[in-house]
């Protein structure tokens, strides 16, 4: 896999500028080398040329205090937008749409066109009765699948916090890749290393959402993209939501100085080679 020389030119999609490396907003300025050969290096590790048993990836993401549904609002504003698990959790879909919390309702409001896909038919079968249109309950390896996105043509695929719930998310990856291989993924999944797990931690308790698989981490979720023909193009780290409580804000603060705490990780990323 050639690792792509784009930068994102603007929060909706990865346009071509001059040329620089795709990893250049990713890292930290590095003390000992060349910025060059350490962007070098770090792409040689995720497209797995090489290998590093202790690798300390110096994160330099940006964070927004908006919360993670106004970036990944930003991410596909104006697009057509393929949204891969659209429906959240089935029990809270009709409060979140009536609080005007609802990520697929605020997606639809932003994009010039938007398709929900999701493989919960009862989610589903509600959503519709709520009025939400456009949508389709499907399995992304039928091929009904195949015929719906070549006939939508999206130019972004969404999935937020989904990865951490797939069984095999590089052949689901994979398969969007297939599918739509000229889009712009846009992923989000929950940070193992915020600082709300940190402070768990310390307690001596894991709070998590128990259909979760796994955690994520900066590099964990470049990674798994780079498996399955993907690079990152734009990053940002966020909190699920603005904070509204005392111990929000003062994660927020410490957020704001150091990234790597932040919630959600939000990446748009690119293929590199057709799979």
């Amino acid at each position: 896999m050639a690792v792509a020389s784009v930068v994102c030119a603007t929060a909706v999609g990865c346009q071509r500028r001059q040329r620089a490396h795709p990893l250049r907003q990713f890292l930290m300025p590095h003390p000992d080398a060349s910025q060059s050969r350490a962007e070098g290096q770090w792409a040689s590790l995720l497209r797995d040329a090489s290998f590093d048993a202790d690798a300390r990836f110096p994160v330099a993401w940006p964070f927004d205090a908006r919360g993670r549904n106004a970036v990944l609002c930003d991410a596909v504003r104006g697009g057509r937008v393929l949204h891969l698990g659209f429906a959240d959790h089935a029990p809270l879909i009709a409060d979140k749409l009536q609080q005007g919390v609802w990520l697929h309702d605020q997606v639809q409001q932003v994009a010039a066109a938007c398709v929900g896909v999701d493989i919960n038919a009862d989610a589903v079968a509600l959503a519709t009765q709520l009025g939400v249109t456009d949508l389709h309950c499907l399995d992304i390896f039928d091929s009904a699948f195949q015929r719906l996105v070549d006939e939508f043509q999206p130019t972004h695929v969404l999935l937020p916090d989904v990865m951490e719930h797939l069984h095999n998310p590089i052949a689901f990856l994979q398969r969007v890749a297939h599918t739509a291989p000229g889009a712009t993924l846009v992923v989000s999944v929950p940070n193992g290393l915020s600082l709300r797990n940190l402070w768990n931690a310390w307690h001596g308790v894991e709070c998590i959402n128990t259909d979760h698989l796994c955690w994520y981490s900066p590099f964990t979720v470049l990674k798994v993209l780079a498996r399955a023909g993907y690079v990152g193009c734009n990053a940002i780290c966020a909190q699920i939501a603005p904070a509204s409580s005392l111990k929000g804000r003062v994660f927020a603060r410490c957020v704001a100085w150091r990234s790597v705490w932040a919630d959600n990780l939000v990446v748009s990323a690119r293929l590199t080679h057709r799979v």
